[in-house]
């Protein structure tokens, strides 16, 4: 008979049968739904009051409307999908028994798949058009504004959305070998086959995941080199000191503050994103580098902690971060945050017109 586990017995499951080992295995895995729960629904919380607020603020801020901007809420438009939409639905997979789950409808799953790819991969391609966008901003800022315009910037901004939906919906098809990019499928959509599986991840990675990062990385390097530059000429009074140097001046110094946020958004994203992508890879290209048929308990403990708690829970982290660095890095976020909350504690008596301490009266007419 198969011990119950605890810390004095991990290394006694030898003992046990192969039925008993998978029921032990599997009130473990209970237990880490219930603690995954929680933890889905705290960053659920966050990451919907953070981006609802990003969205609020550009929404009522004048300074906030403008084509760069936009692309932020694009990117905080995909996160609230995230907040709103994909991790209640995990939830509500964690909390039905292992019987439901296997039962779940499949009409349901398929919505999961197509909904877990859409918004990250919308939150993925903002990141990398931000740092493009960015990189002609720093670039060529007299010629940004007319480059750049609202029309133009919300093309793009459906080019993406365009881009995600095509992706998602294909991914959504029952034979593209896909289980969402953060595998919300897993277990409850039948089998699936693995050389498609295979295909379609190592298909993802190189395009939601490395050719970003590249682009990325690319842009922010040539960034750091146009600055460097600038920053020479600055300092050598080659820019000259008249009244648009100065202004040009000032507003170079705000972009490297912005650039500053946007790289630790992308710092942040590589973080997050990283270490599953590393895992999906190494699992389909190497499936000897995990063991799965291993009969310590606290081999599979650690294994199971690391795939199914943090590797794979990493990316939604994400989603909650990037309005929290606006909030801290951007001075203009910072400022309509702090405008927003005045308005919100503002009390309905402190608006009402104050009467004139004195009523002055017409002159009296005279014959």
């Amino acid at each position: 008979m198969c011990p119950m586990y605890n810390h004095t017995n991990l290394a006694r499951t030898d003992l046990c049968t192969d039925s008993d080992w998978k029921k032990l295995i599997r009130v473990f895995q209970e237990q880490l739904f219930s603690a995954e729960k929680i933890v889905l629904i705290i960053f659920a919380v966050s990451t919907i009051l953070g981006n609802a607020l990003v969205l609020v603020v550009t929404w009522r801020e004048r300074s906030l409307h403008q084509p760069n901007k936009y692309f932020i809420v694009c990117l905080a438009v995909s996160d609230l999908l995230v907040g709103m939409i994909l991790e209640p639905l995990r939830v509500y997979q964690l909390s039905l028994d292992y019987e439901s789950r296997l039962t779940i409808s499949v009409h349901l799953c398929r919505f999961l798949v197509w909904l877990d790819t859409c918004a990250l991969a919308a939150s993925i391609y903002s990141l990398t058009f931000i740092s493009f966008d960015r990189f002609i901003k720093i670039k060529k800022p007299l010629q940004y504004r007319s480059r750049m315009t609202t029309s133009k910037s919300l093309k793009i901004i459906f080019i993406i959305w365009l881009i995600s939906t095509a992706f998602a919906t294909y991914a959504a098809t029952p034979h593209s070998g896909s289980r969402g990019i953060l595998l919300t499928s897993v277990g409850f959509c039948g089998h699936i086959d693995k050389k498609a599986m295979k295909n379609f991840y190592t298909f993802l990675a190189v395009t939601a995941f490395i050719l970003p990062t590249l682009v990325i990385v690319v842009m922010y390097a040539l960034i750091f080199v146009v600055v460097h530059k600038r920053q020479k000429m600055l300092r050598n009074g080659e820019l000259g000191q008249t009244c648009n140097d100065r202004n040009q001046r000032n507003a170079f110094l705000q972009d490297l503050k912005i650039i500053r946020m946007l790289v630790v958004v992308v710092g942040v994203f590589i973080l997050c994103w990283g270490p599953y992508f590393i895992y999906i890879m190494l699992y389909h290209h190497d499936p000897n580098l995990i063991d799965w048929d291993s009969r310590s308990f606290r081999y599979s403990w650690r294994r199971i902690i690391i795939t199914d708690l943090v590797i794979t829970r990493l990316p939604y982290l994400n989603s909650l971060c990037n309005p929290i660095i606006y909030a801290c890095l951007d001075q203009t976020y910072r400022e309509a945050f702090k405008n927003l909350f005045q308005r919100m504690m503002c009390r309905p008596s402190s608006r009402r017109r104050e009467l004139p301490a004195t009523i002055e009266l017409p002159p009296l007419r005279t014959r």
